[in-house]
């Protein structure tokens, strides 16, 4: 080999790139997320991304959707404390966790 090795993005095209800079972003605000969270809730998110103003969390289970749902202040806040953009509405999804 010649010289270092490129990202994976930069031989398959601008397409590419945008999925992972997507990706990048989404795991990011999940971390984010996960920080925010009160210690029981934060290991039940599975991902975090914005649709326009709407913030979308996903938890592994039906169980913790109303817990996120009581969590939105402490959420808001802790988000507006890391210089997050502020969302006008949560959604809370169940998605699939690991079994």
């Amino acid at each position: 080999m010649s010289g270092p090795l490129k990202p994976l993005s930069e031989s398959l095209g601008p397409q590419v790139a945008d999925l992972e800079s997507r990706a990048i972003q989404a795991l990011r605000l999940t971390n984010l997320v996960r920080m925010t969270l009160p210690p029981a809730l934060k290991n039940h998110v599975l991902s975090a991304v914005y649709r326009d103003e709407v913030l979308v969390v996903s938890v592994d289970s039906p169980a913790w959707t109303a817990h996120a749902r009581y969590s939105e202040a402490a959420l808001r806040e802790g988000l507006a404390a890391q210089g997050e953009k502020p969302f006008t509405k949560l959604k809370i999804r169940v998605g699939h966790g690991s079994a």
